[in-house]
């Protein structure tokens, strides 16, 4: 796949968060969402890892705290390193930080604007030279950042499942 400087990455993903308690997530907190990201490669050449950056765009977003609450978010900010292919297969890291807003507070009683860091680690399984396939895991933070009180925050162990397409 010609993962190179100048690639763009244009990939559709989906997910939920998996009901677990560690690393203080709550288990009756429960997060959904289906977004787009653009991406382009800014370092690195074939046989080596690359640098990308990207910006992702999650028009739906909904979290279960048991009522369900409705909202989007933008990552301006996303890194992902590409480690270099085994077979049809590439690892990779990811770190982003993004805005959310909700039609009520999450988590009960917070904030209806608020911040998500998150941090990850997926494989990319290549169909062929302009498409993949994506699954991933994130750890991510969601609060207020201190701007209202309280500022309890949520932990999510999310899971998802994409389309990559290589231009």
């Amino acid at each position: 796949m010609p993962f190179e400087r100048g690639t763009v990455e244009i990939s559709v993903t989906g997910g939920v968060s998996l009901p677990v308690s560690v690393f203080r997530a709550e288990a009756d907190h429960q997060l959904a969402m289906a977004s787009l990201a653009i991406g382009r490669v800014m370092y690195g050449a074939p046989g080596r890892g690359t640098l990308e950056l990207l910006v992702e765009v999650t028009p739906y977003l909904q979290v279960r705290q048991p009522e369900r609450v409705r909202g989007w978010s933008i990552s301006p900010l996303f890194i992902r390193w590409n480690f270099p292919p085994v077979a049809r297969a590439r690892i990779f890291g990811e770190v982003s930080g993004s805005t959310v807003w909700t039609a009520a507070p999450v988590v009960d009683g917070a904030a209806t604007f608020n911040f998500v860091e998150q941090g990850g680690f997926g494989v990319r399984f290549e169909e062929n030279r302009r498409r993949a396939w994506l699954v991933g895991y994130r750890l991510q933070h969601m609060s207020n950042g201190g701007r209202v009180q309280p500022n309890p925050g949520a932990n999510f162990h999310y899971m998802y499942l994409g389309l990559s397409f290589l231009r």
